[in-house]
């Protein structure tokens, strides 16, 4: 090679370098954009007093709300009786039905719609933590159930819990009528990132058309055994089957129960920080990714804290502060947090969750 064609080579290389260089500053600065532009704890707003979902005779946990054609809005929720105690969801829980004229309620309940469906079913007792989603022209209630059945857990709670399996309901009208998945919509697959319990979806529907869920679950892998982690999965279809991927996600540390969706090119998830792992405190946390597939946590990831600011200007402490479910607006910006909590100080003999719809300021 002769003197020029060493220094084109060299100046070609030059070139390469910069462009390399180039695009992986454009890629960075892309996702501080995204993620400075969302920046959800500045958007919270204080919660009216009649935002409150709650039984006095019931305990109430998760919540998913859907807009109907009918201009209602329609609420699903976990409960389940006082009587069985706070534990008493993994086996009594059922999803129930309500119904208001405004998005932060107050709601009516209309009906029970989903609960154990007995012996022989892999939903046998219980239907638990609904995530309602409209695609098309239907309706996808996924929840939660499980079989009574010996995985060798050594009590009976660890073996229920063990047995839990992500489901479906779908439905034309969110008043129903609703057809329950026959079998769960994920198993085990070998080789998979999930080998214990399945629970927990949520579910978005991708650029190309296709859906992604992302669940909470347990790992038999030695350096994960002890430690909720997050795995992903994939459908042609809203109603599966979903083929789970190979590695989990969000593994480093703990966090769980995630809400999923996409927005501005990116993907975006709400989890609950129970530890205070990503944020430093306890509370709800956003992560962001690009592909669906890897994972992080936003320049800006505390959400809220365990707490509620209402209407008045007062502050309740709370000592739960889960299940975060959003509802987007006509616009397709996020309008309602709804969140399962219960008070960090018993104000009573039983001091009951319920579930709080918390306003997201859109302009």
């Amino acid at each position: 090679m002769n003197k020029q064609s060493l220094i084109l080579a060299f100046l070609l290389g030059l070139v390469l370098l910069s462009c390399g260089k180039k695009k992986k500053i454009v890629k960075q600065a892309s996702i501080s954009n995204i993620t400075k532009g969302l920046d959800l704890s500045k958007l919270i707003q204080p919660v009216p007093f009649h935002s409150v979902l709650k039984d006095p005779n019931n305990y109430v946990w998760g919540a998913s709300m859907v807009e109907g054609e009918d201009q209602k809005y329609h609420i699903y929720y976990s409960t389940w009786p006082k009587s069985e105690g706070f534990g008493g969801w993994l086996d009594h829980s059922v999803i129930a039905h309500a119904i208001a004229d405004a998005p932060e309620g107050p709601y009516k309940h209309k009906e029970v719609i989903l609960k154990g469906f007995s012996k022989g079913h892999w939903n046998e007792q219980s239907a638990h933590n609904p995530h309602i989603k409209k695609f098309g022209n239907k309706y996808y209630l996924y929840f939660i159930s499980h079989v009574n059945e010996d995985f060798g857990k050594g009590s009976k709670k660890e073996n229920h819990r063990w047995g839990q399996r992500i489901g479906v309901a779908v439905a034309d009208d969110p008043n129903g009528p609703w057809a329950v998945s026959k079998s769960p919509l994920i198993e085990y697959q070998e080789g998979k990132g999930a080998e214990g319990y399945m629970v927990n979806p949520s579910v978005c529907q991708k650029p190309d058309g296709s859906f992604l869920m992302i669940f909470k679950t347990r790992s038999n892998t030695p350096e994960l055994k002890d430690r909720m982690i997050q795995c992903m999965a994939t459908s042609l279809s809203p109603d599966g089957p979903f083929t789970i991927a190979e590695n989990p996600i969000l593994t480093d540390k703990e966090a769980e129960d995630p809400f999923l969706w996409f927005q501005d090119k990116m993907y975006y998830a709400i989890l609950d920080d129970q530890r205070g792992l990503y944020t430093g405190s306890h509370g709800l946390a956003l992560f962001i990714s690009e592909d669906g597939e890897n994972w992080q946590a936003a320049e800006t990831p505390n959400v809220m804290e365990p707490k509620i600011t209402w209407e008045d200007g007062t502050v309740s402490e709370l000592k739960y502060l889960e299940r975060p479910q959003v509802w987007f607006n006509k616009e397709g910006k996020p309008a309602m947090l709804f969140c399962a909590a219960q008070f960090k100080k018993t104000e009573s003999d039983v001091n009951l969750s319920f579930n709080v719809h918390i306003p997201i300021k859109t302009n």
